[in-house]
């Protein structure tokens, strides 16, 4: 057991036997080995570099981020868009008149549009930002921060693109 911090020699109660091998288990899952620096069960001190991650999982979650991310912000983005239109027409905005008349799903009103527009453009621009950051990491063996901006830039451009 190990018990305050100090490896004690001392027989452990029932929890905390059960306790310590739930957590060497989890420590023994497939995710975990797949993200550990480091074999399972290796003594040795000597880290192994990570595993790359396959390109195909970097772009699935960058889109998926980009969706999520869009799906919380598209509500704020209607309530400003539906302000700005109705003071264009010399009118006065109310959230709470725009819910009566539409109700409240109405804030959701074209996400599927904007969530489709983030499966193309978060996907690529993300996706291509994290490959070109490698691709310029291999080849200088370092990546400063005007570098990551300008492969935000050329990124971004690239995805706007697309």
């Amino acid at each position: 057991c190990y018990c305050n911090r100090q490896l004690i020699n001392t027989s452990c109660s029932a929890s905390q036997t059960v306790l310590t091998t739930r957590i060497r288990q989890t420590m023994e899952s497939p995710i975990l080995r797949y993200m550990a620096t480091s074999p399972a069960g290796s003594s040795s001190t000597t880290a192994t570099s990570p595993r790359p991650i396959p390109k195909s999982v970097i772009f699935a979650t960058s889109g998926l981020g980009g969706c999520m991310g869009w799906a919380v912000v598209h509500p704020a983005n209607t309530i400003a868009v539906r302000n700005n239109l109705a003071s264009m027409q010399g009118k006065v905005f109310s959230l709470q008149g725009m819910i009566k008349e539409h109700g409240l799903m109405s804030v959701y009103d074209g996400v599927s549009a904007g969530i489709w527009r983030q499966v193309f453009y978060a996907t690529s621009r993300f996706g291509l930002f994290e490959t070109f950051r490698d691709m310029l990491h291999e080849y200088r063996g370092k990546t400063d921060f005007a570098a990551r901006v300008c492969i935000g830039a050329v990124t971004g451009g690239m995805a706007a693109y697309i």
